[in-house]
């Protein structure tokens, strides 16, 4: 009967206690919910503790090896410093020069062998295009015609290559990896043009693509137009081709004398602006 009593009275307490527990868990749970709702989320935490980590390692990096901070020039120019000329010039080097197993155009030139391509699309796929053309060139042996830019798209632009490109660089540049003239040469003592045949080859077309397609027709025709020539060589090629696209690319292709005015006209008012900026190529 004690032990019965004892029982029922622990049950009785513990009842009282119910309502002040449920109370507790109720005031706990409420202040965790603030707690997760003010606290920053555990990414958020971890990428400002790898951007501290960042900083303060680069930082002291920095200042180890001397490396400059980058900063945008405030007048417009050029940069005091480029990468060529700073501390950790050494662990870089120019891969666009010929090798000397790459055979100079006076050498792998042959007679009667004429290129011309008419570009298709807006200046950037057109600039790719001339770019490749010069390669193409290469690969066939052939003496390239300085290209047709696209006249026919909807904007109508009527601008020639020599309007848009220094063609007289283009040229000299070029001298030694692909001759280059600028209109195709005369027959039959002066009174008449070559005429071009015309032609189209498969995009990302290969080097055994042109030899087996192009060069046949070539050597009959002695003068092909591949017409819509944008994108038509493929990206993976032979290492010399390749840096020949550089020298194309990055050197050869030079805006003229008015359009280079012009565009650093315009960054440098944009600069004058604003400290930063940044180019979108919208599509």
């Amino acid at each position: 009967m004690a032990f019965q009593r004892r029982r029922h009275h622990f049950y009785q307490r513990f009842r009282l206690m119910i309502p002040v527990i449920s109370a507790v868990a109720a005031v706990l749970l409420f202040l965790f919910a603030m707690l997760s709702f003010l606290a920053p989320s555990p990414i958020e935490s971890d990428q400002m503790h790898r951007r501290r980590h960042y900083t303060a390692v680069n930082g002291k990096a920095n200042d180890a090896i001397g490396k400059p901070v980058f900063r945008v020039p405030k007048n417009g120019g050029k940069m005091s410093h480029d990468v060529w000329s700073s501390r950790n010039s050494e662990h870089f080097y120019g891969c666009s020069n010929a090798s000397s197993k790459f055979p100079k155009a006076q050498v792998t030139t042959r007679p009667n062998r004429y290129l011309l391509i008419a570009t298709s699309g807006g200046l950037n796929q057109q600039r790719t295009g001339i770019t490749d053309a010069v390669v193409v060139a290469r690969i066939l042996n052939a003496t390239l015609v300085v290209p047709k830019l696209d006249q026919r798209s909807y904007w109508k632009d009527s601008s020639n290559f020599s309007e848009i490109f220094d063609v007289n660089w283009f040229t000299s540049y070029l001298s030694n990896d692909v001759k280059i003239i600028k209109q195709l040469p005369s027959i039959n003592k002066g009174r008449k043009a070559l005429s071009a045949y015309n032609m189209r080859v498969p995009r990302k077309c290969n080097e055994r693509c042109y030899i087996n397609r192009i060069l046949p027709v070539l050597v009959k025709k002695r003068a092909v137009q591949l017409n819509k020539f944008d994108y038509r060589l493929a990206n993976r090629l032979d290492t010399e081709y390749q840096k020949l696209r550089c020298r194309v690319n990055y050197q050869a292709l030079r805006f003229t004398d008015p359009i280079q005015e012009m565009g650093e006209k315009l960054v440098k008012r944009m600069r004058m602006r604003k400290k930063h900026y940044i180019a979108l190529h919208l599509r």
